[in-house]
């Protein structure tokens, strides 16, 4: 989740998951086609996961993706990634006829002739895997830290899909904060409070709670450029670390007045479209904006 989120890449679902599988032992994560960079470049989903996750280390500097990830092995379009010394399976599906051999050949070419050392056939963790944890040892304990959230909203990662007017998320972590900004245009209700039940939801959602919230829909119909709401979610117990923040956006658009042509060209579902972005007869998608962003 973390991973996959960062960044201004534009997806037809949120963070470029088009669907989670659950099955005894493995989850199996469901790759959109394509994804469209902030500079109008659109490429495969799957080449965008392989640089997001796949660990490489440059030397004498740090490593990026995810720490002791490790690839598995390929089956047709699905690739099976691990966690050294863990029994931990993940795996990623591409659209059929995804090449993941291909690619993390091309990917591991890529990386040598820059100069870095790709990291996800070593059988155990990497010399340069355990200096950065001792180097970035309290940023590493944040991220465990947050660990059972990402895992949770993973699980429910159609939520932000199914019951969100927003037609952009991005989401980054900040100290012990994972932030998601959810951005809906003024034609569409904001609608947050939909959005929040499903998510604490007492049998489908997470063990979470609202503990502080600055909620200013009071200004819809005022505001002149929009408003924010923000929630602060914590566990309900109090011992287990870590604050989701949401921040849910209304207003104009502030990626751009092509946002609904840029996810139509990633085959964005249209029924989500005409929810998220109706098109008003005899208006442009929204006035000038600026060019990156999420979905």
């Amino acid at each position: 989740m973390k991973e996959l989120g960062s960044g201004g890449e534009w997806w037809a679902h949120p963070v470029g998951i088009a669907g989670v599988r659950l099955s005894p032992g493995q989850t199996v994560v469901v790759l959109d086609s394509h994804t469209e960079h902030r500079r109008g470049q659109k490429f495969p989903m799957a080449d965008y996961a392989l640089a997001h996750l796949l660990p490489s280390a440059e030397p004498g500097v740090q490593v990026s993706g995810v720490m002791r990830l490790r690839v598995a092995g390929v089956r047709s379009a699905d690739l099976h990634l691990k966690l050294v010394h863990t029994d931990s399976r993940l795996v990623l599906r591409g659209v059929p006829g995804t090449r993941w051999r291909s690619l993390l050949a091309e990917r591991r070419q890529d990386l040598a002739g820059g100069g870095f050392v790709p990291l996800w056939d070593e059988a155990e963790p990497s010399p340069y895997e355990l200096e950065d944890e001792r180097e970035f040892s309290s940023l590493m304990h944040t991220y465990r830290d947050l660990a059972w959230l990402g895992s949770g909203l993973l699980r429910r990662i159609a939520i932000f899909q199914n019951f969100s007017t927003a037609y952009s998320t991005r989401s980054w972590i900040t100290g012990d904060e994972w932030i998601f900004e959810l951005d809906t245009h003024r034609d569409v209700p904001l609608a947050h409070d939909v959005f929040l039940d499903r998510l604490i939801d007492d049998v489908w959602g997470l063990p979470l709670k609202v503990t502080r919230s600055y909620c200013d829909c009071s200004l819809q119909g005022t505001a002149r450029r929009g408003y924010q709401c923000t929630f602060y979610l914590e566990h309900q117990h109090p011992d287990v670390p870590g604050v989701m923040q949401i921040r849910f956006r209304w207003g104009d658009f502030v990626y751009g007045n092509d946002a609904r042509q840029r996810l139509e060209d990633l085959n964005a579902d249209r029924n989500w479209l005409d929810r998220v972005l109706p098109v008003r007869a005899g208006r442009p998608n929204g006035p000038a904006g600026r060019k990156d962003g999420s979905r």
